[in-house]
């Protein structure tokens, strides 16, 4: 496969209480593509994930959301969790930094409850999205059409269940889903 997203600069945005399981597959995946993974965090220092059932381990923020720009990256993943969703919803630097990348039509992949922060931007009128069923009503209020599908594709937005399903297929659909939209590779400073 080589590495189709050599070059690329990936923003994962998360807060405390991420979805470790979201992260991490989604992490290892886009390295091993080729592309330039960053973490965005609410703060400096150390983002603690969640695994499911308790607090896991701490990965370092490369850049702070109050200070990162959609432009300096080519995509876009939020990983799932509810107590992350919580915090990111806390600020608005959140709706900024997600806007940017939806006014743009960057690449975006959006994994299981983290829908719900699209929501929140007001960024899903006319898409069409999947995600867990407890976003379903919020997303659908909003004026988005949803799906069922395990995984969604919707212009340059990639929703859909990670919860209970295998991460590593929702994984290499993402990977696949942003080689596929970024056009002959779009270079960022």
């Amino acid at each position: 496969m080589g590495k189709p997203l050599y070059g690329q600069k990936v923003a994962i945005l998360i807060a405390n209480g991420f979805s470790e399981q979201d992260m991490t597959e989604a992490q290892r995946k886009l390295s091993e593509a080729g592309a330039n993974v960053r973490i965005i965090g609410m703060d400096h220092g150390l983002v603690n994930g969640w695994n499911g059932e308790a607090w896991g381990h701490h990965f370092a923020a490369d850049n702070v959301l109050s200070s990162a720009l959609a432009a300096d990256y080519s995509v876009l993943v939020i990983p799932g969790g509810q107590k992350s969703i919580d915090k990111l919803k806390l600020t608005a630097h959140t709706k900024r930094f997600i806007s940017g990348f939806v006014d743009a039509g960057k690449p975006i992949a959006v994994m299981g409850d983290a829908i719900d922060l699209l929501v929140f931007v007001e960024k899903v009128a006319g898409r069409t999205v999947g995600g867990e069923v407890l976003v379903k009503d919020s997303a659908e209020q909003a004026g988005a059409s949803w799906s069922e599908d395990r995984i969604v594709i919707d212009g340059n937005l990639l929703t859909g269940k990670t919860a209970g399903l295998d991460i590593k297929l929702y994984a290499q659909a993402m990977v696949d889903h942003f080689v596929n939209d970024i056009s002959p590779l779009q270079e960022v400073a």
